[in-house]
């Protein structure tokens, strides 16, 4: 079946032209005059200007300090939701009261712009004044901090390393309460005696759920005694088996003063009455 698009219709009168256009038109045609403005309909306002401006050079400012602070570190581990991926953990020794030692501090994980960000709480290392991303609303959370393997395989989609491969890279793995109870449970097992050398397989599930960023389920692999038996399983060097330096001036952990977080505008500045808005989303957007 052929449609026709060449259907005639009757000639419509042209619509009057509009007064605004009319004058411009009038004045135009004068010598020694200046033309009418016409407002122009349709468009898309864009442009952002004074506290909007102010605070979008705020976002961009805090995201630029915050890739530098991360630059050179070892990224966090991650999984999507209803993935798979496997990981051995590097340390998580178990202490004599069966609990796993690990390194804990507060964290806030903020929005920033589009993006989730990282922060140490300041309330418990600064007690000169409160933590202005507390301040703004938002509830710091105790997390621990191990360090893996991910030996997952990762294929660089764009930007100068595109088409290059990752695998077996060691990264952070930062885990609430939560799911540290629940390695904690698997680490007791007698033939295993902590997290350290130990391989799991690792799921996250539905996003309905809301399941933890490091994935909610942990099956057991194998357990390796050294880091020499886990550099040769999986073809590394010796070096890149070793627990992370956590804190300190080389550490894989970034703090940032509270006076570091204001100028950034992240959080809101104690300032007696009354406060001014950083760049944090909303407590319902957490």
């Amino acid at each position: 079946m052929s449609l026709n698009f060449h259907k005639k219709y009757p000639a419509q009168k042209p619509e009057p032209e509009p007064e605004a256009q009319k004058q411009a038109a009038t004045s135009a045609a004068q010598p020694g005059t200046t033309p009418a403005v016409v407002k122009k309909s349709g468009g898309i306002i864009f442009l952002k200007r004074g506290a909007a401006a102010k605070q979008a050079v705020q976002v961009e400012d805090a995201k630029a300090e915050a890739r530098r602070a991360e630059y050179g570190r070892l990224r966090r581990f991650y999984i999507g939701y209803n993935e798979d991926s496997q990981i051995t953990f590097l340390d998580g020794k178990l202490d004599e009261d069966g609990v796993l030692d690990c390194p804990r501090f507060m964290e806030h994980k903020i929005r920033i712009g589009t993006d989730w960000k990282n922060f140490a709480c300041t309330a418990e290392i600064d007690t000169s004044g409160p933590c202005p991303i507390c301040e703004a609303g938002d509830k710091a959370s105790l997390v621990g901090v191990f360090t893996v393997i991910d030996h997952s395989t990762y294929t660089v989609k764009t930007g100068p390393n595109a088409g290059k491969t990752f695998t077996n890279q060691r990264k952070l793995f930062v885990a609430k309460e939560g799911t540290i109870k629940q390695l904690t449970k698997l680490a007791v097992k007698p033939e295993r005696n902590g997290l350290a050398g130990c391989t799991f397989d690792v799921s996250r599930g539905s996003e309905n759920k809301h399941p933890p960023a490091v994935g909610d389920t942990f099956d057991f692999v194998a357990k390796y005694k050294t880091g020499a038996a886990i550099a040769k399983k999986f073809n590394l060097k010796l070096e890149e088996c070793q627990p992370a330096v956590y804190d300190g001036p080389e550490g894989e952990l970034v703090y940032l003063p509270a006076a570091k977080l204001i100028e950034l505008g992240i959080g809101k500045a104690h300032v007696g009455v009354g406060y001014e808005k950083g760049v944090n989303a909303a407590a319902d957007e957490l």
